[in-house]
């Protein structure tokens, strides 16, 4: 753990006309050193929380501003003709298809997970009597989602089975789907996690996506959290849509997601809002971005895998936070007197974990989302920030590693949260509201 140590720090971004030239950047240096290096950070401040928004490199955000000002400089040859931004999205899509293990013509670019999982439930063509399976450990949005989706479909139903804790081994996980998907004969559709947002279980998705082509049912993978977490290789996952964002951890600024379409669905698939690509012949035309939408983000994609690789690549990434997140979740649960979340260790996300809070918490504060948002508020105040969720009767810390983490921001974590152990009455007085 000698390179997860680092020195103090004061915080700046890199602010130069000019891009740093990349170089290769040893693990010794990730932490706090590498965070004044190559990112901006408000001072004294723990991000522990990539899993939500991810932190966008100074470098990142440098090349995209220069294909902002290139755009600004000749918009009509920017979006008129292929030179401009349709060279550059196309480059950009085939390098993510390398990165993924597909062919480039699976892919295209969206704003985000969320509108991908719409854009792929309104392209399935759905008959009466169908059904789509959900667990309780399914994102919101995409439970929304499939929500809105059968109450403007006559005669098709949600279904959504509770996912049991502990999970001592992956194959409890799979018995688990299998089980819900034989109890309810017309499932036409399972919607699964690579990993859940709110408690960081790694779903073994190839088992269940293979079982489930055994019984002609389509497999619908959420993969917010998976590219530059996991190693992915989306051909031999062999899901019928695969969705991800590239902005939570790999390094992409916000905006900037996937769908992977399997060929026998491509002629299907269409793009939400109907623009001038969407009668085109192929998948990759027709999901062409709209030019009054600022798709920068989609064109710097090359840009944030080379400063992936630049890292190490996922192995030299992968081991280090890995190892920097279990040793984390042992230090706060120790020193909050609870205990880390109930799931086999081949179940757990790689780069994030979950701790119960501290008792006091718990029983002083109502188990719900609201008091997440509480908890959230005021360590974010202290200078730290992780994510609180309410799971299976209890109240959590989510925690995150990331290559800019040292083990002193989980101090940060663990001394805040002990702090607000004094501070219940305060706490339930913080007004989230806003004016409108």
């Amino acid at each position: 753990m000698a390179a997860l140590v680092t020195a103090s720090v004061v915080i700046m971004a890199t602010d130069g006309t000019e891009r740093k030239p990349l170089t290769h950047i040893p693990a010794s240096e990730f932490g706090r050193e590498l965070l004044r290096a190559e990112f901006t950070q408000r001072p004294n401040y723990a991000n522990c929380n990539c899993g939500s928004f991810g932190h966008v490199p100074q470098r990142i955000i440098q090349a995209r501003n220069e294909f902002v000002k290139e755009r600004e400089l000749d918009p009509d040859n920017w979006y008129r003709f292929p030179e401009g931004e349709e060279s550059k999205y196309f480059r950009a899509v085939r390098r993510l298809s390398e990165f993924l293990g597909t062919d480039k013509n699976n892919l295209v670019m969206v704003e985000n997970v969320s509108t991908g999982v719409t854009t792929v439930l309104r392209s399935i063509e759905f008959a009466a009597g169908d059904k789509i399976l959900i667990n309780s450990h399914t994102y919101t949005a995409v439970e929304y989602s499939v929500k809105h989706l059968v109450k403007n479909t006559p005669g098709i139903e949600m279904v959504s089975f509770e996912l049991q804790l502990p999970i001592n081994k992956q194959v409890d996980l799979i018995d688990q789907f299998k089980r819900a998907i034989e109890g309810n004969p017309g499932i036409r559709v399972v919607m699964l996690d690579h990993i859940t947002s709110s408690s960081a279980i790694l779903t073994p998705v190839k088992p269940i996506v293979d079982w489930c082509h055994e019984r002609d049912i389509l497999v619908v993978v959420d993969g917010a959290h998976a590219a530059g977490q996991l190693p992915i290789n989306l051909e031999e996952i062999g899901a019928d849509y695969y969705l991800g964002n590239l902005h939570k951890w790999l390094f992409a600024p916000r905006g900037c997601s996937f769908i992977y379409v399997q060929p026998k669905h491509h002629d299907w698939t269409y793009p939400l809002v109907v623009a001038h690509n969407h009668f085109k012949d192929t998948l990759a035309d027709r999901f062409l971005p709209s030019a009054t939408r600022d798709n920068t983000p989609y064109l710097v994609v090359p840009e944030c895998i080379d400063f992936h690789n630049s890292l190490g690549g996922l192995s030299v990434i992968y081991e280090r936070n890995q190892a920097l997140v279990t040793a984390a979740q042992e230090m706060l649960a120790a020193a909050w007197g609870t205990e880390v979340y109930p799931v086999t260790a081949d179940c757990r996300a790689p780069f994030m974990g979950l701790v119960r809070i501290p008792k006091i918490l718990e029983e002083n504060l109502p188990v719900n989302l609201h008091s997440a948002d509480l908890l959230m508020k005021a360590l974010c105040d202290k200078g730290a920030f992780v994510v609180f969720s309410p799971s299976d009767g209890g109240m959590w810390a989510r925690i995150a590693a990331h290559v800019w983490n040292s083990v002193e921001d989980y101090h940060m974590v663990r001394d805040f949260v002990l702090e607000m152990t004094q501070e219940v009455a305060a706490i339930r007085k913080i007004n989230l509201s806003v004016e409108h």
